[in-house]
């Protein structure tokens, strides 16, 4: 049998993204199998990481069909679910053959994907017991439509996967290592396939292990996921070990517990070579916290900042925006309290997603949740305590307080490639057109398009070649440059194209729902070009929906 592991990023027109589309999940699952003697090593791949990465739809169903799997089985994360589903598709039509499967966090019942009947199986919660049945069944054509695990896997009988070789270690990826599963106390509003205070643990040995693997080879850093589940003395231990183990300094990034983060921990954080200590903060409102069955001691958490700060380690915290209790204006607290410690500009603002599987999905209304998208990114739109105007106040107010764009700002990008995909297509050269159409298959899942503005005809051949160019790559990102030294570019040709290239129900898209750009749309997003100092000041006093880029040159004038 041959099974092929998919997981798609989250995509970006930068390609930032691609660093921390890690397939340790995936990877994970055919260690488990081979370690239990049902799977070789040729008996399973992952998807190359350069396609997965970058490609658009069309190289990745290419891929797959080369790839001529038994079994393709998705990794399904919400920012990547709907373009599976659509890559699943297409793979039933063109490999009738293949067994198509998924799992992760978008197979939890009560997700949306269950009403797709795309997949041949869906695995729910922890997936290495419900894989190992999957393959038995597979193997005997006998494959069921859903999986369950009947009880919770132990982490010390899952080979790490860098450390046997299925991942190699690079230097444009981080080493990701799950420190542990499960949480002490339950958490309404994330998934965990099995009660609260059921939590496992990595063998200890493990983490300094592969990080010394990871150090000796030059990985871009170190993430730990799954914490922190760690409490003293043991995380004196492990902390210790970590630092004995990173010679070379490899920058570490994980969840930490503020907290209980005196100045001792922090010296051997930093010690350990800690970069990036993610420090969730969901609110500060007493009310808001009790809901969720947590609590806040802010002197504590600001003494714990200010002692990681002091052994120069960077603070993430994550605020929440729309939780069961929180208003607008104990939102504007938290942002005070975030500005008084010093930690706002590195904080991560987002809306409360009513994930599927979670309490909070399943008890919505009884938790004060009014409204909230049905699909990813499954954000709160309305609540008891807030509706979509305070929502989109409290964004204004963090981008005025810290001086932060909430969004990632959108760029065109000149590069050509992009892991060996277009990225990059000059449209003013005759043929152009012609060649980028009929290779589908080569296009990068977000492009920059340069167009001359002073040529309406070509601009709306262009337009008119949007179907056929989505056809294929429906999920692709679209950066769409319009170039004029003489004019900018008229309404009727702006609103042509983004008509012709938008896709209103991408992700990217809805994941700006409360983004305050005045230009409507980011997965399609539009810029006009020019040498003319004149224009462009024009541009951006009287076009503030369309984004200027003024062209300097080799010098500046």
């Amino acid at each position: 049998m041959r099974i092929l592991f998919i997981q798609l990023p989250d995509q970006d027109p930068s390609g930032e993204a691609a660093r921390d589309n890690v397939p340790l999940a995936g990877a994970r699952l055919g260690a488990y199998a081979e370690a239990r003697g049902l799977l070789v090593r040729d008996d399973y791949a992952l998807l190359i990481q350069d396609i997965a990465d970058f490609g658009g739809d069309a190289a990745v169903c290419a891929a797959i069909l080369d790839a001529e799997p038994d079994l393709a089985l998705f990794h399904l994360q919400p920012w990547n679910m709907d373009r599976s589903l659509w890559i699943a598709r297409r793979l039933r039509v063109l490999l009738p053959g293949t067994h198509i499967a998924a799992f992760g966090p978008e197979t939890a019942q009560g997700a949306s994907l269950l009403k797709e009947q795309a997949f041949d199986a869906i695995i729910e919660g922890e997936p290495e017991d419900s894989f190992l049945e999957l393959i038995a069944d597979a193997t005997a054509r006998a494959i069921k439509p859903r999986y369950v695990s009947e009880r919770p896997v132990e982490l010390t009988a899952i080979p790490d996967p860098y450390l046997t070789g299925i991942i190699p270690v690079v230097p444009s990826k981080p080493v990701v290592f799950e420190l542990g599963r499960g949480r002490r106390d339950p958490c309404p509003y994330r998934y965990e396939p099995w009660p609260a205070g059921l939590v496992r643990l990595a063998p200890r040995d493990l983490a300094p292990t592969v990080l010394r693997f990871a150090s000796d080879r030059d990985a871009a850093g170190f993430t730990i996921v799954g914490g922190p589940l760690l409490a003293d003395p043991e995380r004196i231990t492990f902390i210790k070990a970590l630092a004995a183990a990173n010679d070379s300094g490899l920058p570490i990034k994980a969840e930490i517990d503020v907290q209980t983060t005196g100045d001792e921990v922090s010296r051997l954080w930093a010690d350990a070579a800690l970069a990036v200590a993610d420090a969730p903060l969901p609110s500060v409102n007493p009310a808001a916290l009790e809901a969720l069955g947590m609590k806040l001691d802010r002197d504590a958490y600001e003494r714990g900042v200010q002692s990681l700060w002091s052994q120069g380690i960077s603070v993430k915290p994550g605020l929440i925006l729309g939780l069961p209790q929180d208003s607008y204006e104990t939102v504007i607290d938290g942002f005070d309290f975030l500005g008084m410690v010093g930690i706002g500009q590195d904080a991560e603002l987002s809306p409360l997603a009513i994930l599927p599987g979670t309490e909070l999905r399943a008890r919505s209304q009884d938790f004060g949740i009014r409204e909230f998208l049905e699909r990813p990114p499954y954000w709160t739109v309305e609540t008891d305590w807030m509706n979509e105007d305070d929502f989109l106040d409290a964004v204004a107010d963090f981008e005025e307080s810290f001086d932060v764009a909430w969004g990632t700002p959108v760029a065109p990008d000149f590069r050509p490639t992009r892991g060996g995909h277009v990225s990059f297509v000059d449209l003013r050269e005759p043929g152009s057109l012609d060649a980028f159409l009929v290779s589908p298959e080569k296009m990068a899942s977000s492009i920059t398009l340069l167009l001359d503005a002073d040529n309406p005809e070509r601009s709306a051949r262009v337009a008119r070649a949007a179907r056929d160019l989505r056809k294929e790559n429906p999920y692709c990102l679209w950066q769409i440059v319009l170039h004029s030294d003489n004019t900018i570019p008229g309404d009727g040709m702006i609103s042509r194209l983004t008509d012709a290239f938008s896709m209103p129900e991408h992700y990217f898209e809805l994941g700006r729902l409360y983004s305050l750009d005045p230009q409507p749309t980011f997965q399609t997003r539009l810029f006009f070009s020019t040498r003319s100092e004149a224009l462009a000041h024009r541009a951006l006093r009287e076009y503030q929906g369309l984004e200027t880029v003024l062209v300097l040159g080799d010098a500046l004038p």
